[in-house]
């Protein structure tokens, strides 16, 4: 059996240790949204399904496999530091506020019988897509042997220590803004969000770009790790652009948000850039 064979093959075995994990996560929420009629339970346990897998991952590596791999404590602390943070922010922002508009078009769409469904088209759905995106740390803690610190590690703590600055900031930014009383207008556009219409999306980005980069030095003798390693950032870069992220965010925004529109005239999408400086007598 060749060497990436071997790899790929414990790969899925820490993954599928993982998996009946998520999945009584995802079960036990989706009772909980059925008690108190809201499945944007499911925002609240999404970083934490994450931190699941990676803990499960390092502790079988660790106990049961006597890995070496010292340096995936630091990738374990990076996962839990993020995890918490988001964890702990969205139950924050989410106390006394109905269910996210996004949750209401889904329930609508997939009404009669929703609570059902929505066991498998939320629950079930991000449990997976959780496990597998996770597939990055199965690569980190699939290595036995030790890995010597190098500068992919460094460039990875680096980019994930700026997404966790651009998205912590960011998200303390828009929830202060939505809780005044008074506003001049219906849209942020001050702070971090002079510069991005979703600088916490783009945070986020940068925060699983990083971990690629700092998992790499695993996989690069490895073309199908190299695979598993990159999955997760691509997968979550289009998530965030193009599906549950900005696309959604924007949707039918401008009918909402009249100044909106002005917004995206001046202001970047994603990448941080200087806004355009609207000339008296444009449109």
């Amino acid at each position: 059996m060749s060497s990436e064979s071997v790899f790929l093959g414990l790969d899925l075995q820490l993954m599928a240790e993982a998996l009946p994990l998520l999945l009584v996560v995802a079960i036990v929420a989706w009772v909980i949204s059925l008690l108190i009629e809201d499945v944007s339970i499911v925002d609240y346990i999404w970083s934490l399904m994450s931190l699941l897998t990676a803990s499960t991952y390092a502790y079988s590596s660790f106990y049961f496999r006597d890995s070496q791999n010292s340096v995936g404590l630091v990738l374990l602390f990076m996962v839990v530091v993020w995890a918490l943070r988001l964890g702990a922010f969205m139950l924050l922002r989410g106390r006394n506020r109905s269910e996210d508009r996004r949750y209401r078009v889904i329930r609508e769409k997939f009404s009669p019988y929703f609570g059902l469904k929505s066991l498998a088209i939320i629950f079930l759905f991000q449990a997976f897509l959780a496990w597998i995106i996770s597939s990055l740390f199965a690569v980190e803690f699939s290595v036995k042997t030790e890995i010597v610190w190098n500068y992919f590690h460094t460039i990875g703590v680096v980019l994930w220590l700026l997404g966790m600055v651009f998205e912590t900031v960011a998200d303390q930014q828009l929830y202060h803004f939505n809780r005044l009383v008074v506003r001049e207008s219906e849209t942020l556009r001050t702070g971090l969000w002079r510069y991005s219409r979703h600088p916490n999306y783009f945070g986020e980005c940068c925060i699983w770009w990083g971990w690629a980069l700092f998992v790499l030095p695993c996989a690069i003798d490895s073309e199908l790790s190299l695979l598993w390693v990159f999955m997760a950032p691509v997968v979550m870069t289009l998530l965030l652009l193009k599906v549950s992220g900005v696309a959604n965010m924007e949707r039918g925004i401008t009918e909402r948000r009249p100044d909106y529109q002005d917004y995206i005239d001046a202001t970047s999408m994603f990448i941080p850039w200087k806004p355009a400086i609207k000339v008296a007598g444009d449109r």
